[in-house]
């Protein structure tokens, strides 16, 4: 059996310390060995047990959907969520795909009443989380009150040692200089990425004793507790979906400043507030961040994998002219943390996509031949089951979101996500299924050569049209278009998948070839 461990931890604080990550890691690849199963990934994650919105959750159920794994370990229940609900359309979801939920610390048999007390011990995580927070935001105001640094705000910050007898800040003479320098170096004019890559390249440890990150020194340069002034309940997290992907992102918003709590005197100035100011003014200044603004649009961003790293491909203008995609992690950022791929010119990746999409829409007959292949008559009897079988998941995810968007738990953004996430899952098993109808009652039955020429008909004019509008943006989302790119000396090569949609999307047909024309000599 292949299996898959889970691990998360609340903080990234948590995740850059990496000990209760590797003591559930390490339980749960026992947990494994002891039964004989092959652990295929190992997911870490960093977030709230409260939100199924985590990167490494969302990694986790893509790889199962997939078909990667057959059971997930987690160390135990709040591992994976705090929320009673959220445990259940996981625990639907797995079924769904065919893998079994296993606990370290706790065992439950597939029944009812082992579901019922998942269920309830997920419930009781979930009331204990809100007891929790209550108890200690109302302890860290009465600190913060009595001119004590409240543990959450900072206790561990580069350049203090923390004095628990006073509950303040005690400057840090081996770091202090460290600091004064990133203000100074990026008040004269210098990068966030540039100061990260020095501090690096000289081996300076950062707090934890590992690698500097840009965001690490962006933090730095905004925290005015290093001009001396400490305040609690400056800021709050919020989690909002972005209406443009759907997706949930964190942000931090400034509380209004009759909620601020400061602690005088809680810790000492290490750069002057004049240089502290002179990086603010900097960091906000509108011409910095509009030269940071990208001049061309790139349709393909997002769209574009990385075969090196399976990272997002983004847009890369290079002097000021030249178009490129290139790895996220790739070129950029700091210089330990990089991506070995190279760039692939923009213009002759994107003229490659649109050759190879309006050449297989303009032979509908070779995607129909492909689907002769594929016929209802010569599907196993296990697709059958398997596709019932997601069925009958995917009908309880639905009642279960429903229920929770009626309980006011998710919003409206949320559930028209989730809602099309569960129609274009539907929608494979659905086709499953008619064509095994059909197939009992008309033999051969296949699409209709000229109804189905009449789409791929429309779609190529709808790429020509975008084409010609500078977009291609409409065509990659209503396709579903995905290139996998590698990139090396000899040129770029890549696979291309997309879907054709077909009599109000009743039908989808795969594409899937390599598009071996990409590395042409012009993508060099």
């Amino acid at each position: 059996m292949k299996a898959i461990i889970y691990s998360r931890v609340s903080t990234d604080a948590q995740e850059r310390d990496g000990t209760s990550l590797d003591t559930q890691e390490r339980a749960c690849a026992e947990f494994a060995a002891e039964r004989g199963w092959q652990v295929v990934r190992r997911i870490r994650d960093a977030g709230s047990g409260a939100s199924l919105d985590r990167e490494g959750l969302g990694e986790l159920r893509a790889a199962l959907r997939q078909g990667e794994a057959t059971a997930v370990v987690a160390y135990a229940v709040d591992r994976l969520s705090r929320s009673q609900n959220h445990i259940g359309i996981l625990f639907d979801e797995f079924e769904g795909a065919g893998a079994t939920l296993e606990f370290v610390t706790e065992r439950f048999e597939d029944t009812a009443v082992g579901r019922f007390i998942l269920a309830a011990r997920a419930f009781i995580a979930e009331v204990e989380r809100e007891k929790i927070a209550e108890r200690t935001t109302r302890g860290k105001e009465e600190r913060a009150r009595g001119g004590r640094i409240p543990q959450a705000t900072g206790r561990g910050m580069y350049g203090y040692h923390y004095d628990p007898g006073t509950g303040r800040r005690v400057i840090n003479d081996e770091q202090a200089p460290v600091v004064r320098r990133v203000f100074e170096n990026f008040a004269a004019g210098g990068s966030i990425i540039g100061i990260t890559n020095a501090l690096n390249e000289e081996a300076i440890p950062a707090y934890t004793g590992g690698k500097w990150s840009a965001w690490t020194v962006k933090n730095m340069l905004r925290n005015p507790g290093y001009a001396g002034r400490t305040i609690y309940r400056r800021t709050k997290t919020r989690h909002r979906r972005d209406p443009s992907t759907g997706r949930r992102r964190r942000v931090v918003e400034v509380r209004d400043p009759s909620e601020w709590i400061e602690i005088p005197d809680a810790t000492p100035a290490i750069v002057p507030q004049q240089l502290f100011d002179a990086v603010q003014t900097r960091l906000l200044d509108p011409e910095r961040r509009s030269a940071a603004k990208r001049k061309y649009d790139y349709p393909l961003g997002g769209v574009v994998r990385c075969s090196h790293c399976h990272s997002a491909m983004v847009g890369q203008t290079s002097l000021g002219k030249y178009r490129y995609y290139r790895c996220r992690r790739a070129y950029a950022g700091p210089r330990h943390d990089r991506c070995p791929a190279k760039y692939v010119k923009a213009s002759a990746l994107e003229d490659a996509v649109v050759r190879e999409v309006t050449g297989v829409l303009s032979a509908p007959e070779m995607v129909l031949a492909e689907l002769d292949h594929a016929s209802a008559a010569d599907r196993p009897d296990g697709d059958v089951v398997a596709a019932r079988t997601l069925l009958t998941s995917l009908d309880k995810q639905r009642e279960r979101l429903l229920r929770l968007y009626q309980l006011g738990e998710v919003d409206d953004a949320y559930l028209q996500k989730e809602l099309s996430v569960i129609r274009t899952r539907r929608s494979p098993a659905e086709n499953t299924l008619a064509q095994v109808k059909d197939a009992a009652h008309t033999p051969q039955a296949r699409l209709d050569p000229d109804d189905f020429a009449a789409t791929c008909k429309v779609l190529k004019e709808e790429v020509l049209a975008e084409v010609d509008a500078g977009r291609l943006d409409g065509v990659a989302q209503g396709m579903q278009l995905a290139v996998e790119i590698q990139r090396t000396d000899e040129g770029a090569s890549g696979l291309l998948k997309g879907v054709i949609p077909h009599d109000l999307d009743r039908f989808g047909g795969k594409i899937s070839h390599h598009c071996t024309n990409i590395g042409m000599t012009t993508c060099t």
